[in-house]
C-alpha cells in the first residue's frame, strides 16, 4: 500500500511540476518590454536608376543609428549584398548594384544603444532598363 501511495504522490508532484514550468514558459514572452525606440517610417523610394535608388525614413527620437534591409523577396528571406541590417548613421541611404528592371523591397529599423525597434512598414522600388 505504501508502495502505490508513494508512486501516486511522485506522479502527482511531476504532473504539478510541468504544469509549473508550462506556465513559466508561456508567460514568459508576455514579460518582455516592448523596444525602447520607436520605428522609423519609410518613404517611397526616389532617384531610381538601373542599377540603384535612394530610400529615405523619418528620423527617430533618440535613434543612434538605423538598420536597412533590402531584398528581392517580399518576406526578406535573402537580402542584397551589404543591405542585410547595413549600419547608416542619416535619414536616407542609396543602394547600389542592384539589377535593372527588379523590383526590391527594403524596410528599416531604429536602433538605439542596444535596443531595436522593430521593422517599419515595408515598401518596394522597380529598378529601371
Amino acid at each position: 500500500m505504501i508502495n502505490k501511495k508513494t508512486s501516486v504522490l511522485k506522479m502527482i508532484s511531476f504532473a504539478l511540476l510541468l504544469t509549473v514550468l508550462f506556465s513559466v514558459n508561456a508567460c514568459k514572452d508576455d514579460d518582455d518590454p516592448a523596444p525602447s525606440v520607436a520605428s522609423p517610417t519609410v518613404n517611397a523610394a526616389t532617384e531610381i536608376a538601373a542599377t540603384t535608388f535612394k530610400v529615405s525614413w523619418t528620423e527617430v527620437t533618440g535613434a543612434d543609428k538605423y538598420l536597412l534591409d533590402v531584398s528581392k523577396e517580399a518576406h526578406f528571406g535573402t537580402k542584397v549584398t551589404g543591405f542585410d541590417k547595413k549600419e547608416i548613421t542619416t535619414t536616407s541611404a542609396t543602394v547600389t548594384g542592384l539589377t535593372a528592371k527588379t523590383k526590391y523591397y527594403y524596410r528599416v529599423y531604429a536602433k538605439k544603444g542596444t535596443d531595436t525597434s522593430t521593422p517599419s512598414t515595408v515598401k518596394s522600388a522597380t529598378t529601371i532598363e
